[in-house]
């Protein structure tokens, strides 16, 4: 048994992904409104947003992702108000999606998908290498 956790360069990298949709959606918004009361109420709530986003709730959602590989099954382990898990024996995984993203050891944007009978477990944040492990373990024991 093993336990995986998401890389911690992802929230890095997600938080430049939100401060630059955020920067986008100002822009447009004071583009497409005349009214500088308008303009400056929508920019709050869009700035306070990405702050709550990006340093209170990220950071508690990466926190609680727990990935547990056994020899006969994976199990993930998420939320921050609603806790879920899920569990996938290997023989019933019918095949795998991995999305890497360019300089994906850096950035830890690694994502494996697994899909099952019926619904699909994904793997979400993980690091490079933890990602081929994983891929790997998967391709031996599962019936893919």
């Amino acid at each position: 048994m093993k336990n995986y956790l998401p890389d911690k360069s992802c929230l890095f990298t997600l938080r430049i992904l939100i401060s630059a949709v955020a920067v986008v959606l100002i822009i447009a918004v004071k583009y497409f409104f005349t009214v500088d009361l308008l303009v400056m109420l929508i920019s709050t709530i869009i700035c306070a947003g990405a702050f709550f986003l990006m340093f209170a709730y990220l950071p508690m959602f990466l926190k609680s992702i727990k990935y547990t590989v056994t020899g006969t099954e994976i199990s993930r382990s998420s939320g921050v108000i609603m806790k879920t898990h899920q569990s996938v024996r290997y023989s019933s995984i019918q095949y795998t999606n991995v999305i890497t993203t360019p300089f994906s050891q850096y950035t830890g944007l690694n994502f494996i998908i697994c899909f099952v009978y019926g619904g699909k477990i994904k793997l979400l944040f993980l690091n490079h290498s933890d990602a081929k492990e994983i891929l790997e373990r998967v391709e031996k024991k599962g019936g893919i």
